[in-house]
């Protein structure tokens, strides 16, 4: 069952568009991520096998559009990791509502949080594993020196959470009294 008050289908343009362009269109900037925003407002309002379809579609046109299809086998890290956030995704969305709130605009920013310090680790533990000696000093090290760019990370995805996803949310989301897409739940077609 959806919980967007578009179809389906448009739905998911909207986002495969917010991700995959603001992708391409932000690439001078390291880390400011509209994929991760797309890929949680998916989660929140298609059913899962759509919102893992438009996150592996954001990363494939976006990675072919900018040359970086194939390119190197952190891919492997990086494509999970928009699907742990999906999966994620799925557990916040009874939390969420759908009324702006000071304590709406607080959750999105905390979501933001805590999936950029997710998918951090593990891209961070794919650099590791791919890269570096299997070794506990090594594993310290990468996520030592990944800390300056996780930073900037969660700083810039509190403000697309809040900034971009909020708003879209509260645009795109089916109004909480309507029985016809009201969440259910995780049912198993879902």
């Amino acid at each position: 069952m959806d919980h967007s008050r578009l179809p389906l289908p448009l739905t998911a343009g909207v986002l495969l568009l917010l991700g995959a362009g603001g992708r391409i269109a932000l690439h001078a900037q390291p880390n400011v991520e509209t994929v991760m925003v797309a890929t949680f407002l998916a989660a929140m309002l298609l059913p899962f096998a759509w919102a893992c379809a438009v996150t592996m579609g954001m990363m494939l046109l976006s990675d072919w559009w900018l040359g970086y299809l194939w390119g190197s086998p952190i891919v492997a890290f990086t494509y999970s990791g928009f699907l742990l956030v999906a999966l994620a995704s799925r557990r916040w969305r009874p939390q969420i509502g759908g009324r702006l709130s000071p304590g709406l605009a607080m959750r999105f920013a905390g979501v933001g949080v805590v999936f950029a310090a997710v998918y951090d680790g593990w891209t961070n533990f794919g650099v590791f594993w791919l890269w570096w000696a299997h070794t506990p000093s090594n594993l310290l090290a990468v996520y030592t020196l990944g800390l300056p760019f996780m930073l900037y990370h969660l700083l810039s995805s509190i403000v697309t959470f809040t900034l971009v996803g909020l708003p879209l949310w509260l645009a795109l989301s089916a109004p909480a009294g309507d029985e016809a897409t009201a969440p259910t739940g995780d049912a198993a077609g879902d």
